[in-house]
């Protein structure tokens, strides 16, 4: 058997057909580049180009430091840019102010650009390049490329659903790259994101059916200052590529859900991580809270849902896929409950004796799929022991160097995993459908023969780690598992 290693995530690209935009009549043709020649619904007002009808307009040209305004009331709208460059010097290059629904469409073998300048954005002002209070759909075709920059805070903002369908698309933003209220729906997608803050966000707190990302058949490549997939509610995954090289925390949700595709993910805190968002309000009631507790005298943990072994209504759900995880915190967390029906996960978790390479605080139930989770063994988790798949956790005396070889095999010589270590660890926890229980297996590190284990339960353990398979932690007060190496403080 051929030894296990992390995929080569370049070699997974597949190309992806960008459907062509279909032809429509009756189009009103803008230049952006001469503004005298505008009529009708289209007008200059003081430094913007304002379409007050609905209807369908062509743009091309450059609008030279204008926004684009749409304030049509409850009509509907469609865009086509068709080498259209929408520079502003003030805030959103496009704005929809007032509409029904609005459609962006690319037009075939065209290189399109939205961007704001840089500077301040007023209180009033909208806080995007692209900036849509009604629903937004932005299509792609064949050939068509679009480029936004939010050089002063967000890139795309839809104040309701955003939807991007079969598009090439490259997002820079100071802060937020994508932020869809309601949603952000991809699909069939090339979408590359450079972002100080989060990379793609939905936050409606109000509605349990609103606040969710999805992306679907698509490659998503996320680097962010901040979270790389923050859902207030939801986040799926369905098919295709996503790799986040730089997040705070990487994917954050309510309830997570890969269905399938190919995942890599590096974070300096949590890799996925379920937890509740918190309102305004919320978050106001629970430092009062605390602060009353420190003027009582009274030391407190932090709080608030999911309090290490206080479950929250959350779900951490791996289906399908292949899934690779680089947390400097706790790599595969869950603030309320997890499973696992199949796929293959990969933790690389983290050094620190202060967070776990598994950290559910509810039932973690694995049935399916191969796990390999390694990390420190201060606080090593395992699943849960109501799962139906054997579950084997080493624990070493000392820590494997990166680059050398773990190796479980069975008794009759074959060798369920090589993995080559791609850094230190302690502990590893292993499961896959090939182990049976009431079999014997021998663990080989670094060429040195530590442990034959006999499957007779669930979960068989070598050696000792610093938590149980699930629950609380154990009597220990939350502070006193803080690693030497502090966390790095979340971005403002």
């Amino acid at each position: 058997m051929r030894p296990l290693s992390i995929f080569s995530y370049s070699a997974l690209f597949a190309s992806i057909a960008i459907a062509s935009g279909a032809a429509h009549a009756a189009t009103q043709n803008i230049n952006l580049s001469q503004p005298e020649a505008l009529a009708g619904a289209v007008k200059i007002e003081k430094n913007s180009i304002v379409i007050s009808r609905g209807g369908e307009y062509s743009l091309s040209g450059d609008s030279a430091g204008r926004s684009v305004v749409i304030d049509a009331g409850d009509e509907e709208i469609t865009l086509l840019l068709n080498n259209a460059q929408l520079t502003s010097k003030q805030s959103a290059a496009l704005h929809v102010k007032k509409s029904g629904d609005v459609t962006l469409r690319l037009a075939e073998n065209t290189s399109n650009l939205i961007a704001d300048s840089t500077g301040r954005v007023g209180s009033d002002e909208p806080q995007g390049a692209l900036y849509s209070r009604a629903d937004l759909r932005i299509e792609g075709a064949k050939g068509a490329t679009l480029t936004v920059k939010g050089q002063r805070e967000d890139a795309i903002v839809g104040k309701d659903d955003l939807d991007l369908r079969n598009l090439t698309l490259t997002v820079e933003a100071k802060d937020e790259g994508i932020r869809g209220k309601d949603s952000v729906d991809i699909r069939r997608s090339v979408v590359n994101i450079v972002a100080g803050g989060d990379a793609i966000k939905s936050d409606n707190l109000e509605r349990e059916d609103k606040g969710f990302v999805n992306l679907e058949d698509s490659d998503v490549t996320l680097s962010a200052g901040d979270d790389g997939i923050m859902a207030a509610n939801k986040v799926d995954i369905r098919g295709g590529n996503l790799r986040i090289t730089q997040s705070y925390e990487a994917i954050e949700g309510r309830f997570v859900t890969i269905h399938s595709g190919n995942i890599e993910v590096n974070s300096k805190d949590d890799g996925f991580n379920v937890t509740i968002k918190k309102t305004a309000e919320e978050k106001a009631a629970e430092e009062a809270a605390r602060q009353a507790a420190r003027d009582s005298g009274e030391r407190r943990g932090p709080g608030g849902p999911g309090g290490h072994g206080k479950a929250i209504d959350g779900l951490l759900s791996i289906q399908g896929g292949y899934i690779v995880i680089h947390a400097s915190g706790d790599g595969f967390d869950s603030n309320g409950h997890a499973e696992m029906t199949g796929g293959t996960l990969i933790v690389n978790g983290p050094l620190g004796q202060g967070d776990g390479y598994i950290d559910v605080d509810g039932t973690f139930n694995l049935t399916g799929g191969t796990l390999i989770a390694h990390g420190s063994k201060g606080m090593a988790q395992t699943p849960s022991d109501t799962s139906s798949q054997p579950i084997m956790q080493i624990n070493l005396d000392e820590a494997l160097n990166k680059g050398d070889h773990f190796v479980i095999t069975a008794a009759d010589g074959e060798q369920l995993l090589d993995y080559v270590a791609p850094r230190n660890f302690q502990s590893l926890t292993y499961s896959s459908a090939q182990l049976k229980n009431g079999e014997t297996y021998t663990v080989t590190v670094a060429d040195k023969e530590i442990a034959s284990m006999t499957l007779e339960s669930v979960i068989t353990k070598h050696g000792e780690a610093g938590r149980g398979p699930r629950g609380p932690r154990g009597e220990r007060a939350w502070w006193q598992f803080r690693s030497d190496d502090e966390r790095p403080p979340r971005p403002e």
